[in-house]
C-alpha cells in the first residue's frame, strides 16, 4: 500500500515541476498527472469504505423468508392409487 506521505511527494514533485515548466502544454501535463494521482486515492478510498461496510455483520442483508402458502387442492382419486402419499402408485 502506497502511504499517504509518498502520494504528497510526488504531487509535490510535479507541482514543482509546473513551475518551471516552459511551455503551457508542459504546465498541462502536469496538472493532469496530478489530478491522476488524486482520482487514484479517492477511489481508493471510496472502494476501501465500501468493503469495509460490506464485511461488517450488521450491515450484511437479512434475507427474507415466508411462511409457505397452501393453495387448496382436490386430490384426485384414482382406482389404483392405494394412498394419500405421492409416492403410493
Amino acid at each position: 500500500m502506497i502511504t499517504q506521505q509518498t502520494i504528497l511527494m510526488q504531487i509535490e514533485k510535479l507541482t514543482i515541476e509546473a513551475r518551471q515548466a516552459t511551455s503551457e502544454q508542459q504546465v498541462r501535463e502536469k496538472f493532469a498527472a496530478i489530478k491522476a494521482i488524486c482520482d487514484v486515492v479517492l477511489a481508493e478510498n471510496r472502494t476501501e469504505k465500501q468493503q469495509s461496510v460490506s464485511v461488517t455483520p450488521n450491515a450484511m442483508p437479512v434475507p427474507a423468508f415466508t411462511q409457505p402458502v397452501a393453495i387448496p387442492s382436490q386430490k384426485l382419486q384414482e382406482d389404483d392409487a392405494n394412498g394419500d402419499s405421492l409416492f403410493d402408485f
